[in-house]
C-alpha cells in the first residue's frame, strides 16, 4: 500500500509541475486523507530517526543550521528546507524526494514544525528528539495566549524517545524541561552579559527590571558574544570563537541550539569542528537572504511576524549602512490577521537614521501610521510590483544597500517580483 501510495503521488506531483505549479502541499494534503500510515512508513527505516525543530522564532534558519552542520559530518540528510511546516508539506516533500523503490536514501530527517501541526505530526511519527527555540507571542488569532504555545511545545516534547533541547532562558521552557520525565533534556543559551538583548515576553515591557532566566547553571553549549561578524560560544569552560554568515541576535542563538542539538546525535563530534563549519553556512531564503540586482545594488529580506522576531532583525540596521529600508505587511492567514503587534516595537531607534523609507503591503498603511507616531515619515506603495519600481528606482545609476523587513506572504510576493531584476537569485520551490 505504501509503494501504491507513494507512485500515485509521484505521478501527481510530476502533473502539477508540468501544469507549471510547485506541489508543495496538494499532493501532501490527499495523501494525508488516503494513506494516514503513509508517513511512518516511509519515515521509519532512517537509522538515525527523525528531529523535530519547533518554538515561535528562528525554526526555518535552525532547521537548516543543523541540516548542513549534519551534512558537514557525513549524515545525508532529509529536510523541509522551504519552510513548509505543516505535515502534508513534510508529506510533499517526502514524495519528491523518495526514489520509485519508496525507500528514503537518507540517514536522519529534520523537520521544522509549527507549534500546532507538531502536535500532529508526532502522533504519527514518534520524534527521537524535539528541539524548543522559544515561546514568544506570535499570532494571537491562531495560537491563543503564550502560556497555550507553550503547552503545544510541552507536549510535543513528551512525544520525544530519546533526548529534548530546549532554550535555558526562556521561562517556560524551563518548567516545562524540569518535568520531564520521557527523555533527557539538553540546554542552549546566552550568558547573562546577553539579557537585555534576549528579552522573554512578560520582560518586554520592563526592560529596567531584567532578571535572568535560566533553567540550569552550566548549559551544553552558551552563547556569550556576538558582533556583525560573528559569535562567542562556550563549551565545556572553553570559548570558541568563529566568524558568521548569519549574523544578527537571532541567529547567533539559533546557532547555539543547532550546535547543541548535532552534539545530541553525535556525542562525539569536535565542537571546533562544528564552530569551524558554522562559519560557511548562509541564511535562509527570506531569512537575512542577500539579493543581489542587475546593477550591482544589495537587497537584504528579512522575515518578521511577532515583536520580539522584528526588535532582532532591526538590530541589523546598526551593523551596516543602509540607503532605504522597507516595511512589507501583510495580513493573510500564514502572517497573522491581527496585526496590532507592531505597536509594540520601537522603530524609533532602528529607522531614523535611514534616509528613504517605503512601507508596503495589504497593511502598509497601518505601518506608515506607526510609524508615524515614532516620527518616521515614510511613502507607501501597496502593490507589489509598484512597491519595488519604486525601492530600487533611485538606484538605477548606482549601486544602493536595501533592507526589506516583510511578513511570510509578503516575501514570497516580494521574492517573485525581485527575480525580474535580478540574475543571481536562487529559486527555492514553495
Amino acid at each position: 500500500m505504501t509503494l501504491l501510495t507513494l507512485w500515485f503521488s509521484k505521478i501527481m506531483l510530476w502533473l502539477l509541475h508540468a501544469l507549471g505549479k510547485n506541489g508543495s502541499a496538494l499532493p501532501g494534503l490527499i495523501i494525508e486523507k488516503l494513506n494516514p500510515k503513509f508517513l511512518k512508513a516511509m519515515l521509519n527505516g532512517l537509522p538515525q530517526g527523525v528531529l523535530v525543530i519547533t518554538g515561535t522564532n528562528g525554526k526555518t534558519t535552525t532547521t537548516k543550521v543543523i541540516s548542513e552542520l549534519f551534512e558537514m559530518q557525513g549524515l545525508k540528510v532529509l529536510t523541509n528546507q522551504t519552510g513548509s511546516n505543516f505535515v502534508r508539506g513534510i508529506i510533499a516533500t517526502i514524495i519528491a524526494k523518495s526514489p520509485w523503490s519508496g525507500r528514503l536514501p537518507y540517514d536522519i530527517a529534520v523537520f521544522e514544525q509549527d507549534e500546532a501541526h507538531a502536535i500532529h505530526f508526532a502522533e504519527l511519527v514518534q520524534p527521537k528528539g524535539v528541539v524548543g527555540l522559544n515561546v514568544m507571542r506570535d499570532q494571537m488569532d491562531r495560537f491563543g495566549e503564550i502560556d497555550n504555545t507553550a503547552s503545544l511545545i510541552g507536549k510535543l516534547a513528551e512525544q520525544a524517545s530519546d533526548w529534548v533541547v530546549f532554550n535555558n532562558n526562556d521561562p517556560r521552557l524551563g518548567k516545562i524541561g524540569s518535568q520531564l520525565t520521557n527523555a533527557p533534556v539538553s540546554w542552549f543559551g546566552h550568558s547573562q552579559g546577553l539579557q537585555a538583548d534576549f528579552l522573554s515576553d512578560d520582560q518586554y515591557h520592563h526592560a529596567d527590571k531584567l532578571d535572568f532566566e535560566q533553567a540550569v547553571s552550566d548549559p551544553q553549549v552558551l552563547l556569550t558574544a556576538y558582533d556583525g561578524g560573528g559569535a562567542v560560544f562556550n563549551y565545556q569552560g572553553r570559548e570558541f570563537s568563529t566568524k558568521l554568515l548569519l549574523d544578527g541576535s537571532h541567529n547567533a542563538i539559533n546557532s547555539a541550539a543547532a550546535m547543541a542539538t548535532v552534539l545530541q546525535v553525535l556525542p562525539d563530534t569536535s565542537f571546533a569542528k562544528l564552530v569551524d563549519d558554522l562559519s560557511n553556512i548562509e541564511p535562509a531564503f527570506g531569512r537575512g537572504e542577500r539579493i543581489i540586482l542587475k546593477n550591482g545594488s544589495e537587497v537584504r529580506l528579512q522575515l518578521v511576524k511577532n515583536p520580539s522576531g522584528f526588535t532582532h532583525s532591526l538590530r541589523l540596521l546598526k551593523l551596516s549602512d543602509y540607503d532605504t529600508a522597507g516595511l512589507v505587511i501583510n495580513d493573510d492567514y500564514a502572517d497573522g490577521r491581527d496585526v496590532s503587534w507592531l505597536w509594540d516595537v520601537d522603530f524609533h531607534n532602528s529607522l531614523q537614521a535611514i534616509p528613504s523609507i517605503i512601507c508596503g503591503g495589504t497593511r502598509g498603511y497601518d505601518m506608515a501610521v506607526r510609524l508615524k507616531y515614532d516620527e518616521i515619515q515614510s511613502d507607501v506603495k501597496i502593490e507589489p510590483a509598484d512597491f519595488i519600481t519604486q525601492l530600487i528606482e533611485p538606484f538605477s545609476g548606482k549601486p544602493g544597500r536595501i533592507m526589506l523587513f516583510c511578513t511570510y506572504t509578503a516575501m514570497l510576493d516580494l521574492r517573485r517580483q525581485l527575480r525580474q531584476h535580478s540574475t543571481t537569485m536562487a529559486k527555492v520551490g514553495l
